[in-house]
């Protein structure tokens, strides 16, 4: 079960804002409700059948999430005021604002989502003062806080790294390749291979160069997908999507067991690959 929140503010001097719990207490910002949790309905397309019975779907997308919280306000009257409380939650809810909220669970890992707020609405002169906060966030996967990060050495595609990727929704990753001093300098083919859980996907950059001055960098993150290599002296990056074959797909990981292979023409290179698990509800 979901056992606290937090917000993060795009205003510099407002820290993080601990909500406290979902259960009754006497924090003074208490979490009454907070709907949009649950996975966003999916749009879904579909034509007429020519003739017969039912449609032929053509695709579906996944739109915006929209949540809005209750929170009931409960002032320490001996240091505070509603106002001064009001007040302080406005640092953190404005509308056209940004903001996170980070969400921590028994059975989940801690997860954030970004979002503008839409509105914020008081009920002042309530004998049960409370505000109700829309936020919506255009993203609407729940984003482990921390990233999983993996590492091994490149080879001729014999070793392979299973895993478990826990996150409900499909998701990219970054794999970084260096030199090391069993291999400083190899120019040449880079194969990575994953399986979601059996059907490989297949990448390969073609004529890559790694050595003392540069690394080898490759997203397939939905939004951020880049080949490059990165110079190590000053973080210059220079862009080799070209190198990319026209076979090859951008993997992608899938819950469950994943196996990811990542070869090349001469072994002993070190790469770690890094992802964040995804969640399309809590």
């Amino acid at each position: 079960m979901l056992t606290k929140m937090e917000v993060f503010s795009s205003n510099p001097s407002a820290p993080e804002l601990p909500l406290g719990g979902f259960m009754p207490n006497d924090d003074t910002v208490q979490i009454r409700s907070i709907d949009g949790l649950g996975p966003v309905k999916a749009e879904i397309t579909s034509t007429n059948l020519a003739a017969g019975r039912g449609e032929v779907p053509q695709g579906s997308s996944t739109g915006k999430r929209n949540i809005v919280m209750n929170l009931g306000l409960n002032p320490d009257w001996r240091v505070q005021t509603l106002t001064a409380l009001r007040q302080r939650l406005y640092a953190y809810f404005m509308p056209e604002e940004w903001c996170k909220l980070r969400f921590f669970s028994d059975e989940m890992p801690t997860v954030d989502i970004e979002g503008i707020v839409e509105s914020v609405e008081p009920n002042i002169f309530s004998q049960d003062p409370e505000i109700q906060i829309s936020v919506i966030c255009f993203r609407p996967d729940f984003i482990e806080a921390d990233t999983t990060v993996y590492f091994g050495t490149v080879d001729d595609g014999t070793t392979e790294l299973e895993f478990d990727y826990i996150g409900t929704v499909t998701t990219g990753f970054e794999l970084r390749i260096d030199r090391t001093p069993a291999n400083p300098s190899y120019t040449g083919d880079i194969t990575i291979i994953t399986k979601s859980p059996t059907d490989p996907q297949e990448f390969t950059a073609q004529g890559v160069t790694i050595d003392t001055t540069k690394y080898f960098k490759m997203s397939s993150v939905p939004g951020a997908k880049r080949v490059q290599t990165v110079d190590l002296l000053d973080g210059d990056i220079t862009n080799i999507l070209s190198k990319m074959t026209d076979e090859s797909v951008w993997p992608q990981l899938k819950y469950g067991k994943n196996y990811v292979t990542v070869a090349g023409a001469e072994a002993g290179q070190a790469w770690s690959l890094a992802y964040f698990n995804r969640f399309g509800g809590l």
